[in-house]
């Protein structure tokens, strides 16, 4: 099940049960640290939400390198995922932002990585006796 299932899913619910469930503002301050330099370091929600979303879309990458046939699977599921995210972005009070674009552009990135490793990975193995 875990083949197929679209990771990018995640980081879309991260994000509707931080802002849109609990209801917390994406310039909320999570943590503050002086540094060294004498700059503080302020990490925000929105930019720990971007920071997980990054990390899932690696692993949906990751996934996506699999030439199982699940991984067809994977890739229409992660379709739906971003043409979810698409919609919920126009239509859902509290996902018009920013942060949200950028999750979907992870969305819409997973979908052309996933096609395109399929795609030169298929390729690789039909010209395996070829001299090209």
């Amino acid at each position: 099940m875990a083949r197929f299932f679209p990771f990018m899913l995640l980081a879309v619910i991260a994000y509707g049960v931080t802002v849109a469930a609990l209801g917390i503002p994406l310039s909320r301050e999570l943590l503050n640290i002086g540094l060294p330099s004498g700059t503080a370091f302020v990490l925000t929600v929105s930019e720990l939400l971007l920071a997980i979303s990054t990390v899932v879309l690696f692993f949906e990458i990751m996934n996506a390198t699999s030439a199982k046939s699940s991984s067809i699977l994977n890739h229409g599921l992660s379709m739906v995922v971003f043409i979810a995210c698409g919609l919920i972005f126009l239509f859902v009070p509290g996902f018009g932002t920013g942060t949200f674009v950028i999750i979907t552009l992870m969305a819409l990135v997973d979908v052309i990585a996933g096609y395109s490793i399929s795609i030169l990975t298929a390729r690789r193995d039909m010209t395996f006796g070829n001299n090209e």
